[in-house]
């Protein structure tokens, strides 16, 4: 089939000239993750075209298509083509799956509501790349089911694949200025196997386990997300790295995940959970950051061998509250290093380090009290004792009450 869409793929790595691009779209690469920081300068937007499309009209359990590059086999759609595919109506118990192999797939949303009992709703099996953009002024939603059946071809029930409403096992950029909720009734929410970008969108996703999950990178550059999860909301298995956006994360595990690296460049979240950033290394470069956990706020975890766990603040506006209890603020297996924005950290034990910690600048705050050192509280790890008391020996202040003086507790 001859393509008939364009996506203008273009990100910027180079020098621009003076007067030349003004906006760009996205350029879809592949996975190597020694090339996964995204800078302020790459966020592109993706533009897509219906020109030439496919129009797949969903009638409740059946489904019409009128164009080439699709069948449909009673309430499952099939893409086997490169092209774009505008999808709109109601499928009350069917699916969608991609198999093109080495093809670009578009799948542009149109009001589209889809559901599927047994299955992923959206399921990309084999292609090139495949692009999920959500039409502007357009409400979608995607549902699939409590438990998996996995008696086709596409299916493994021993690998568990898919597990997720959206599944990708290629490169997926989900973006688009429409509104998607996606329901992750049986484990994620959307999952992509690759690299997975989102950017522009209106997203809420409620999933069972991890809302958003990127095995190689996960990218997001911009949009709005309204997370609840029973796992983590946005997890990178190897680094994610957030542009910007308005985030409201509620999660059972950690509100953002990296096995490797989280890197934060810009915008405004307000995270609830039991830790509010997990990574090996956790760089927060700008943004308002709200956290309220009850174990770590901001957690260095030696996730990834031969990388020393740091947690590095540049900028930003970071305030983390914790729960009593054995918890930490920001609690690193290696090193804390502060050297610009302003830190506000409320808790029984405010910094724990087992490497070193320095305040090159900014502005740090410790229960209320503006503070130049960070003290390690509790170097071992014990963030309380019986009781919910911490152990003698580093008392922080009493009733939440900072010490005399404007000076950290001595001990």
């Amino acid at each position: 089939m001859k393509k008939t869409y364009k996506i203008t793929a273009v990100i910027i790595a180079v020098v621009m000239l003076a007067f030349s691009l003004t906006a760009c779209t996205l350029k879809k690469t592949g996975s190597d993750s020694s090339d996964s920081t995204v800078s302020s300068s790459d966020i592109s937007e993706v533009s897509v075209t219906k020109d030439g499309s496919t129009a797949i009209s969903l009638n409740g359990s059946s489904v019409s298509i009128n164009g080439d590059g699709a069948v449909a086999d009673g309430s499952v759609i099939t893409v086997t083509s490169g092209g774009t595919y505008e999808i709109s109506g109601t499928l009350s118990d069917g699916r969608i799956i991609v198999d093109a192999d080495g093809e670009e797939v578009t799948l542009i949303l149109s009001n589209a509501n889809i559901a599927c009992s047994y299955s992923s709703a959206i399921y990309v099996y084999d292609a090139k790349s495949a692009t999920i953009y959500v039409s502007e002024g357009t409400a979608n939603t995607l549902s699939d089911g409590g438990s998996y059946t996995y008696n086709d071809k596409y299916s493994s029930e021993a690998d568990e694949e898919p597990n997720a409403c959206v599944y990708s096992k290629d490169d997926l950029v989900i973006a688009g200025s429409g509104t998607l909720t996606v329901n992750g009734n049986l484990n994620n929410g959307i999952t992509g196997k690759d690299t997975l970008t989102i950017e522009s969108i209106n997203l809420t996703v409620n999933a069972k386990n991890t809302g958003i999950k990127g095995k190689d990178d996960l990218v997001i550059k911009s949009g709005t997300f309204t997370l609840d999860c029973e796992g983590d909301t946005i997890h990178g298995d190897n680094n994610t790295t957030i542009e910007s956006g308005t985030f409201t994360l509620t999660s059972g595990d950690d509100g953002i995940h990296a096995d490797n690296t989280v890197t934060i460049n810009g915008g405004t979240y307000k995270i609830s959970a039991h830790e509010g950033i997990e990574g090996t290394v956790v760089v927060i470069n700008n943004g308002t950051i709200d956290i309220s956990a009850d174990d770590d706020g901001i957690n260095a975890a030696q996730k990834i061998e031969g990388i020393t766990p740091t947690v590095e603040i540049n900028g930003g506006e970071i305030t983390i509250n914790m729960a009593q209890g054995d918890t930490d603020g920001i609690d690193s297996n290696g090193n804390i290093v502060i050297n610009g924005g302003t830190v506000s950290v409320n808790g029984q034990s405010p910094f724990d380090y087992d490497g070193t910690a320095t305040v090159n600048g900014g502005t740090v705050y410790s229960n209320g009290t503006q503070i130049t050192e960070l003290q390690n509280q509790f170097a071992d790890g014990m963030g309380g004792g019986p009781g919910g008391q911490p152990p003698q020996g580093g008392q922080p202040p009493q009733g939440g009450q900072p010490p005399q003086g404007g000076q950290p507790p001595q001990g």
